[in-house]
């Protein structure tokens, strides 16, 4: 347990418990969900940096850090859909199928000690899936306690263009991701399918 296994231990935690806060929860505990999901997402790159930099790479962090990334992610997705309606949840299954998918295999390649780069399209992808996330939180929490005062400074009809224009930059956002992360598992199992075959033959 070493300080990158530590780190990822730590945002599996923050994944679980964190994003359920947002249901029912005060305005007060909305906005520590989201100081600690910042948390978590930068010490997403600082943990992988400090395994890289300073040799610290183990077996435990291999399977600690997809799992934080992917339980992060799913986790807030779901949660926000169910708390948006406009966020349907048929817009989070493929991201869902993907990731369960492409992890499933990173771990079976990891028994059998076969190494798969990540590629440029899953790095995108999951920058783009953070972002969507944040953008999502911050519409929910703008409906949710800062509607009112928005309508009383400037006035209804300027509000309900304001998150109109708001409500499309999150689609726009969640259309990128979903685009990024049906590729990138398309790259990852096209460019990997004699592994896959291999891996299979190997089981």
């Amino acid at each position: 347990m070493n300080l990158p296994n530590i780190l990822s231990f730590i945002r599996i935690i923050i994944a679980l418990i964190a994003p359920f806060y947002l249901i029912g929860g005060t305005f007060t505990e909305s906005i520590v969900v989201g100081v600690f999901c910042t948390i978590a997402i930068v010490t997403d790159y600082f943990d992988g940096w400090y395994a890289r930099k300073y040799n610290k790479i183990t077996k435990l962090g291999k399977i600690l850090d997809p799992i934080a990334d992917k339980a992060l992610v799913l986790i807030s997705f779901s949660v926000l859909a169910y708390l948006i309606d406009e966020l349907s949840f048929w817009w989070i299954i493929p991201i869902f199928i993907r990731e369960i998918l492409v992890t499933i295999y990173r771990f079976l390649f990891l028994s059998k000690n076969i190494v798969v780069a990540a590629a440029k399209s899953g790095k995108i992808k999951t920058v783009l899936q953070m972002l969507t996330i944040g953008i999502a939180y911050f519409f929910w929490m703008t409906r949710k306690y800062f509607l009112d005062k928005l309508n009383q400074n400037f006035g209804l009809e300027s509000t309900e263009s304001f998150m109109y224009v708001f409500s499309v930059i999150m689609f726009i956002a969640l259309a990128l991701t979903l685009y990024y992360t049906v590729k990138s598992g398309y790259l990852f199992f096209k460019n990997n399918w004699q592994t896959i075959k291999r891996f299979h033959q190997l089981a």
